[in-house]
């Protein structure tokens, strides 16, 4: 079951990442600076909006679904649907008061009203998609979703967004582009079954959001509390840097988040698929190490690879500086430092998974949030005084949490909990380190180490998992 869904999952994600790296470059190349500022700035404001609009469903769906049956499941996930659909007028009183204040006269941009509808429905949407997204991961058809989601989204949304720059056409309509391609995504994601859409929506419309709704309040609070501390701080600084910022330098780190945000989910693919098994296995008392030491392995090899790759791309800026006419040269350490940030949350995150679901939600929250505070705190008196990278910030924010992680996972003792780090992921750090303080490196002697590194790598990698294949039992349904 794992592995058809990681494989699914791994194909659909790879083959979207290069539809929407395409596509970023397309818009790089053929908005102008100005408009692709207020891209950037609006999707952060989504993503930002989206996760707090989730109000603690997505955990409880991750941790209880699992163990539901399928008409419990329906009962509360279209329940959940309706509360979320609620609050699109929040989002736009939001919206409405950052504009009073003059967060937006920078940006020069006309009919403000129309994009703070756009920015509050398509928070709506994609609080609603990452629900669902959880809600096919307890029914095990994960392997729809991504389907979906490669062909809805990322093949039609490359077509059309390049025929409307090609035409000249603004932001606005990019923004509704992706409002409408993300809804018919959605239907298609609920109507999996193929039941009729209809049928579903007067459903939602039917649930009475009053009745059993927020329960175990007391774990999806704190669950949800850390999600979004890990999923907004990236986005949380960078609207604190526009308010000191030009246009050129907010293009700038657009282009770093958006790449994270679309980087991020490729290389957690295989983490992201773990939850169901760890919920049922913690809540049978069975050890889950093995499984999660395996999976953090696979990760930390396809990032070095993924690593290296943009290092090489950066260095010798392969076709990209076609479409990056407009930025300057400091646009090429954003995207490596980008792509490496990207990575670093994949090689925590399972075992932040098993201790979530092990009651250690409560140490995990205070944790982080000191991380939280300490960190945007030193982040925004330094960006008073200096021009402050706030990728690197980003970067110690996660180290910071992957230290915590594994802390608080070694107090766990689990029989198996052995850590078995990948020697080319330690390679990569070393040359992205040497590449941010401009030493430099010859790049002929960088491809031969790392590839011997990463041959190695795949040679533990693959004794690894033949070894788990002789040792699981049914607690793993791979």
């Amino acid at each position: 079951m794992l592995r058809k869904a990681a494989t699914v999952r791994y194909f659909s994600y790879i083959l979207g990442t290069l539809l929407t790296i395409t596509n970023l470059f397309i818009i790089t190349y053929l908005l102008d600076i100005y408009q692709f500022a207020v891209w950037g700035v609006a999707n952060s404001l989504i993503y930002i909006f989206s996760q707090f609009g989730q109000l603690t469903y997505v955990q409880y769906v991750e941790k209880y679904f699992p163990n539901f049956d399928k008409d419990k499941m329906n009962y509360f996930i279209y329940k959940f649907l309706k509360t979320i659909s609620s609050l699109f007028f929040l989002w736009l009183l939001i919206l409405f008061i950052l504009d009073y204040v003059g967060y937006f006269d920078k940006f020069n941009a006309e009919n403000l009203y129309i994009i703070f509808i756009l920015i509050s429905l398509l928070t709506t949407v994609e609080s609603s998609i990452e629900v669902s997204s959880k809600y096919l991961l307890a029914l095990n058809e994960t392997r729809k979703f991504d389907l979906y989601e490669l062909l809805i989204f990322k093949l039609s949304r490359l077509v059309i967004f390049y025929f409307l720059l090609i035409n000249d056409y603004s932001v606005y309509y990019l923004l509704l582009t992706n409002l409408v391609i993300r809804s018919i995504f959605l239907a298609s994601v609920l109507n999996y079954e193929k039941k009729g859409l209809i049928k579903i929506i007067k459903r939602i419309i039917s649930s009475k959001i009053f009745d059993d709704n927020f329960k175990n309040i007391s774990y999806t609070v704190k669950a949800f509390s850390l999600k979004s501390i890990q999923v907004t701080f990236l986005n949380v600084i960078f609207i604190i840097l526009t308010t000191f910022s030009s246009n050129e330098t907010i293009a700038n780190y657009s282009l770093g988040i958006l790449i994270i945000n679309n980087i991020r989910p490729i290389i957690s693919s295989l983490s992201s698929l773990l939850s169901p098994i760890i919920s049922v296995n913690v809540e049978k008392r069975k050890d889950n190490s093995e499984l999660i030491n395996l999976v953090i392995f696979i990760n930390a090899v396809l990032i070095a690879f993924i690593s290296i790759a943009g290092y090489f791309v950066t260095e010798y800026q392969f076709i990209i500086n076609h479409f990056l006419q407009s930025f300057d040269t400091d646009i090429y350490l954003i995207i490596l430092i980008s792509i490496f940030a990207s990575s670093i949350a994949s090689l925590y995150y399972p075992k932040f998974l098993n201790l979530l679901f092990s009651n250690y939600e409560r140490q995990l929250l205070i944790y982080f949030s000191l991380n939280y505070v300490v960190c945007l705190t030193a982040f925004y008196i330094l960006s008073i005084t200096y021009e402050t990278n706030l990728i690197y910030f980003y970067i110690i924010f996660e180290v910071i949490n992957l230290t915590i992680t594994r802390y608080l996972f070694k107090k766990l003792n689990l029989i198996n909990n052995k850590n078995s780090l990948s020697i080319s992921i330690l390679f990569v750090t070393i040359v992205v380190t040497l590449k941010i303080f401009n030493y430099p490196i010859s790049s002929l002697l960088v491809v031969a180490i790392f590839l011997i590194l990463f041959g190695f790598d795949s040679l533990r990698l693959y004794k690894k998992f033949k070894l788990f294949e002789d040792q699981k039992n049914d607690d793993y349904e791979v």
